[in-house]
C-alpha cells in the first residue's frame, strides 16, 4: 500500500490511538525521507513562544521520547524562520544562518548535522512543526525529499485538526 494512503488511512482513522497517530506520521516520514535518522513532531504554545515536542522517533534505535522544549527567547532566528518560510532545509545545520542556534544546546547532545523542518498548519494556521535530522553525517536534502516532506506535512495537519475535535 502506498505510505501517503496508510498515512491518511491511520491518521483518519477514530479507532487508531492518538500516539499511534503520532507513531505512524514519524515512521513513514522516516521511511521516505533519505537521511533522516531522527523525525519528531513539536506543537507550538499560543503566542508562539515556544514549541513542545509531542515525540520524538529515532530510526536508529527505533526508540521513541517527547517532552522536549525550546523557547522562542533562545531560538529566535529558528522561530522567525520556521513561521516566516513554512521550510527549513539546512544540510548544515551547523552553519546554517537560521539553525546554528541550536548547536550547543541540541544539535551536539544528539549529533545532529543536518535538518529538514516543515510547518504544520490547521486552517492556514500555523500549528506546529515536522524535523528530520540527520545523525553523525551531512544529509543534502534532495527536492524529492522536500516535496515528500510538504506532503506528509500535508495530511499530518489533518491529524493536529483531528486532535482539536477529539
Amino acid at each position: 500500500m502506498d505510505r501517503f494512503i496508510k498515512l491518511t488511512a491511520k491518521l483518519t482513522n477514530p479507532t487508531t490511538s492518538e500516539y499511534d497517530k503520532l507513531k505512524e506520521i514519524c515512521q513513514t516520514t522516516a521511511s521516505l525521507i533519505k537521511g533522516a535518522d531522527r523525525v519528531s513532531l513539536w506543537s507550538f504554545a499560543p503566542g508562539f513562544d515556544s514549541i513542545e515536542s509531542l515525540i520524538c522517533y529515532d530510526s536508529t534505535t527505533g526508540s521513541y521520547t517527547s517532552g522536549s522544549k525550546l523557547n522562542k527567547s533562545d531560538f529566535n532566528q529558528y522561530f522567525e524562520a520556521i513561521l516566516n518560510q513554512e521550510v527549513i532545509n539546512a544540510p548544515q545545520a551547523r552553519s546554517h544562518e537560521v539553525t546554528k542556534c541550536f548547536n550547543e544546546a541540541y544539535f551536539e547532545p544528539f549529533k545532529i548535522y543536518s535538518l529538514l523542518d516543515f510547518i504544520l498548519h490547521q486552517e492556514f494556521n500555523p500549528q506546529g512543526v515536522i524535523c528530520c535530522e540527520s545523525v553523525g553525517q551531512e544529509t543534502q536534502w534532495s527536492d524529492a525529499n522536500i516535496e515528500s516532506l510538504r506532503r506528509i506535512a500535508r495530511v499530518s495537519s489533518m491529524y493536529f485538526k483531528l486532535k482539536d475535535t477529539n
